[in-house]
């Protein structure tokens, strides 16, 4: 649903994108990663047709965004900055009407979409309240709501939990998870990876203008070969359990982690982890759970703009 192909725009010799190539599916939620300055800001302006790339191409659906395509795109996407522009002296009515009506949806409709909208946000307690008088929070959601006026396919949201306190975040969680069942294709640019990864279908890691891995975390993760992280759960004899599997060269960093939990670093790979369980049965000991810790956005993030992550390209 959205595409890009070798995608470059350049401010100087180390800042702007260079040759991105992003694939988001239809109906999928997007993780674009990266420091500040990364280059995420740039390509979603381009891909709103904000800003004009110097080479290489992009595209929403199958249309081109090319000027000739603007009025088409801008139809199709909804955009929330990470900043929303809002007029104070608006009610939150006149405000979502306001944008309705820049859309041309006809006064009717714009009452039954306006109504949808802030259903849909959990917003809809705050239909008359002036806009000058919202919180951070509650400027996030009508400004998501300003997003969806015209019912775009494509979301393309840049820090929409920026600022917000835990239990905000949590519920700005489910609303986009929501949009998500409603069949629409969600581009989300954020800081907070544990937010991220409860959400996201995939996620694209940018690293100074660079797309250095796109996929699942699980699938980078691979990429990266990192070692498996395995947590193994005893009936008892912990001691006898740690001592088995510390004795093996694929084993690191095997530590009693609680009463009768082992966590260990795992380098032999996973079609060979099986060994692990095999050794404490063998052995005799009782082994109640087995399984590879998933994978950390955070620790993968790190490993891949740390230098590590030209493995995964």
């Amino acid at each position: 649903m959205i595409r890009t192909e070798k995608l470059t725009k350049k401010f100087g010799n180390d800042r702007g994108i260079f040759g991105l190539d992003l694939e988001v599916p239809k109906g999928c939620i997007y993780g674009f990663v990266g420091h500040n300055g990364a280059g995420k800001t740039t390509a979603i302006k381009i891909l709103c047709g904000l800003l004009k790339p110097e080479s290489g191409r992009a595209f929403i659906g199958d249309v081109e965004v090319i000027p000739r395509n603007f009025t088409k795109i801008k139809r199709s996407i909804g955009y929330m900055p990470d900043i929303t522009g809002v007029y104070d002296q608006m009610s939150v009515w006149e405000f979502l009407d306001f944008y309705g009506a820049a859309f041309k949806i006809p006064p009717k409709q714009r009452k039954e979409r306006i109504e949808q909208i802030l259903f849909l946000t959990h917003a809809e307690n705050m239909i008359d309240y002036q806009v000058a008088s919202l919180s951070r929070g509650m400027r996030q959601k009508v400004g998501l709501a300003k997003t969806l006026i015209h019912d775009p396919d494509v979301l393309i949201l840049d820090e929409p939990a920026g600022g917000l306190d835990p239990n905000a975040r949590i519920e700005m969680r489910k609303t986009i998870a929501g949009l998500r069942e409603l069949g629409k294709t969600i581009l989300l640019s954020s800081h907070i990876l544990p937010e991220l990864a409860s959400i996201c279908d995939r996620v694209g890691i940018v690293n100074k203008g660079h797309l250095l891995a796109q996929g699942t975390v699980k699938e980078i993760s691979e990429k990266l070969q990192e070692n498996l992280t395995i947590l193994i759960t005893v009936d008892s004899e912990i001691e006898k359990a740690l001592a088995i599997v510390s004795a093996l060269d694929t084993v690191q960093d095997a530590v009693i982690a609680d009463k009768n939990h082992i966590s260990l670093s795992y380098t032999g790979g996973r079609e060979t982890a099986g060994v692990l369980l095999e050794k404490l049965m063998s052995a005799g000991v009782k082994v109640r759970w087995f399984a590879e810790n998933e994978a950390d956005l955070e620790n993968v993030f790190i490993n891949i703009t740390s230098g590590n992550g030209r493995k995964a390209e």
